[in-house]
């Protein structure tokens, strides 16, 4: 085995000697194409999913839960099968989704402290956290309201106590909480009226979307629809929770319960996807997406290692499935992406230039349109402590750590050891063999291009304690809003 990866490396080794300097100096930007406004301005949906699995749904070979409206839309989309959360939970990769900054740029690292867990198991002080995204950070939600949009929110938000303080211009059901206190009415939501006893939340946040959709509002419009679902609490409805017990017969009732969540998603993606083509007539971009890895204890990642709150593939990798508001040929990318490139792909979709203020990510419109696309390097910034879930052991489901993925070659570096890991993910998706200690040459590489990417963004690194530790968290505290 080793032979052969020596061989896959060496055009790395050689070539990347004499070229992966520019490469690697790329501007993000230089993907962007400045264009005149489209002569029809498309209606956008983004549908994100709440700590949806890369497995959860069928298009991306999970058969554990029946997703055939999500299927059905993908196969009319471009997917990208190597698609990255920019965090490994929710409210870093929303505040990327929204304003196409890398983690480390913007500043919301984590959910709540990244001091989590018992002070005395810190080996480090990690990196202070930005709970919310700066309401004086432009986002995509400006740049199309600024280009005659009528930008609605609906559903979780998590970046701030009100969307409309970030460029939107409705919304219903976004607070900075990060999941909801109950899936049925009352729904104790300040964002969202209630409903009638025991309406389900899934459903109502459809019911809300349709309202926009069906507006004769003239504007163009970009729909945000931000499910709660499937994030814990775990509260099916019952209608489909019966259809989950007779299928899944024998399996874990919270196996069951997740499944049906898993299937009123499914059914609510639907129903938006209808009303957009009963009541509107202009072209219509897509987006399905989730925010990060499923939770380990519910969620299907497949063959991937780890979960949500890991840097390891189970963590970040996410399905993304991406229509194109004109005519183009669906099919699956395999071209390395994360989420922040979204921002800068919908300006191109929607015919706006790019933004003044920096972007991270870089447009995607060549992938989506079938044409050639180089890979670049993918960075991701954790340097916060997480305490377990059930699913792992120890204290921690991860402690402050950072990735790079180059070609297939992904690099992790723990800040607590200064140990770091290596593997190459087309022959070993799973992560289990670490090639680190037999290729010091490419671990060298990457790191270089982790330091060089950390300064570009201004990064900053956990510390160590130079005496008593200072934090005020205590070891019982109750965990912050938003998780597990």
């Amino acid at each position: 085995m080793n032979q052969i990866l020596t061989a896959s490396l060496a055009p790395l080794l050689l070539g990347f000697a004499s070229t992966t300097h520019a490469l690697l100096q790329e501007d993000p930007a230089s993907d962007q194409q400045v264009r005149a406004p489209a002569a029809v301005a498309p209606d956008i949906l983004y549908l994100v999913v709440d700590d949806l699995g890369w497995h959860d749904v069928g298009f991306t070979g999970g058969t554990s839960h029946p997703t055939p409206v999500i299927d059905g839309l993908a196969a009319d989309c471009m997917v990208f099968e190597n698609a990255y959360a920019d965090a490994p939970n929710c409210a870093p990769t929303r505040a990327s989704l929204l304003s196409g900054q890398a983690t480390a740029r913007h500043g919301v690292l984590t959910v709540g402290s990244s001091a989590r867990g018992k002070a005395a198991d810190r080996a480090i002080e990690p990196v202070p956290n930005q709970r919310f995204l700066d309401p004086a950070q432009d986002t995509l939600a400006d740049d199309l309201r600024a280009a005659g949009y009528r930008t609605v929110h609906v559903g979780k938000f998590h970046l701030g106590r009100d969307p409309i303080d970030y460029g939107f211009t409705d919304q219903r059901g976004g607070t900075g909480a990060g999941h909801p206190k109950s899936y049925r009415s009352p729904y104790r939501n300040p964002a969202l009226s209630d409903g009638p006893e025991g309406e389900y939340l899934t459903d109502r946040l459809v019911e809300e979307s349709v309202r926009f959709i069906e507006s004769d509002d003239p504007r163009p419009l970009f729909l945000q629809l931000s499910f709660f679902s499937v994030h814990t609490p775990i509260q099916p409805r019952p209608d489909l929770l019966a259809a989950s017990r007779a299928r899944l017969a024998g399996s874990r009732p919270r196996d069951q319960k997740y499944d049906a969540m898993v299937l009123a998603v499914d059914a609510a993606v639907g129903r938006v996807l209808r009303e957009f083509t009963a009541h509107r007539s202009r072209p219509l971009m897509v987006v399905f997406t989730s925010d990060n890895g499923g939770y380990g204890p519910l969620a299907d990642n497949g063959p991937l290692r780890g979960s949500k709150g890991m840097l390891y593939e189970g963590g970040i990798r996410v399905p993304l499935a991406v229509r194109w508001p004109t005519p183009f040929e669906p099919g699956r990318c395999d071209v390395p992406v994360l989420l922040r490139d979204l921002v800068p792909t919908i300006h191109a979709a929607a015919g706006v230039s790019p933004p003044e203020r920096s972007l991270d990510g870089r447009n995607l419109e060549p992938a989506i349109l079938g044409r050639p696309m180089e890979a670049t390097a993918l960075h991701w910034h954790f340097p916060v402590y997480l305490e377990r879930d059930a699913s792992v052991e120890g204290p921690w489901r991860t402690t402050p750590v950072a990735a790079c993925r180059l070609g297939s070659h992904k690099l992790i570096e723990f800040f607590d050891t200064g140990a770091v890991e290596l593997y190459d993910l087309d022959r070993d998706p799973a992560e289990t063999v670490d090639l680190s200690l037999s290729h010091p040459d490419l671990v060298r590489l990457l790191q270089q291009e982790m330091e060089r990417w950390r300064g570009q963004v201004g990064a900053r690194l956990p510390s160590r304690p130079s005496g008593p530790r200072t934090s005020t968290e205590r070891p019982d505290a109750p965990r912050p809003e938003g998780t597990p």
